[in-house]
């Protein structure tokens, strides 16, 4: 078990070392057939660290990272629910974001990004933006042209028209802890 790479990439999102370590270690004892949050542990610092390694392959492609972190949030969902056939992409990211985000968390979605009169979009409008975004990716191989909040400025987008006062590494996180909510959730489920 390479337990020092999992703790590394959760280590962030816990208090402690301590805390950290033990959620992976509680998610590393799991074994077959109920293992799956371990499985989910194991795919959220799969994806996610892809999300983080895109631009070293290609700048300014936020698109396609956020590709990954919507796989993730799907993923994860779809694995909590053992949902196994194809299809119902959207519902399972919908549901994603409604079940495991926080209400800080959607808070901040559904604030943060605002039409062209500065209003709000909400969660559900929100959400489905960034799910045609995550399919002009996949099924039109359009991997720029969105961007993020870059940390100084918010973004006015122009296509779609929207403003994003959010930046990719606050989502990246909000994904992240999301999927953490759903792996302790499982692993409650699996010792009862």
């Amino acid at each position: 078990m390479d337990l020092q790479r999992w703790v590394a990439f959760y280590l962030p999102f816990f208090d402690s070392l301590a805390e950290a370590e033990g959620f992976v270690i509680r998610c590393e004892q799991q074994t077959p057939p109920n293992n799956t949050a371990k499985i989910m542990m194991h795919q959220t610092q799969r994806l996610i660290s892809t999300t983080d390694r895109i631009p070293e392959l290609r700048l300014h492609s936020e698109p396609l990272q956020l590709l990954f972190l919507m796989i993730s949030a799907e993923h994860i969902a779809k694995l909590y629910e053992g949902f196994q056939s194809e299809g119902k992409s959207h519902e399972y990211t919908y549901k994603f974001f409604e079940t495991f985000v926080s209400a800080e968390d959607r808070n901040k979605l559904q604030y943060d990004f605002a039409d062209n009169n500065d209003r709000p979009l909400g969660l559900k409008r929100t959400i489905d933006l960034l799910y045609a975004i995550r399919c002009d990716v996949v099924h039109e191989g359009r991997f720029w042209g969105f961007a993020f909040h870059d940390g100084t400025t918010s973004m006015q987008n122009a296509d779609p028209d929207v403003m994003v006062r959010l930046s990719l590494c606050e989502l990246r996180d909000i994904v992240v802890r999301g999927c953490i909510t759903a792996i302790k959730q499982e692993l409650l489920r699996s010792s009862n």
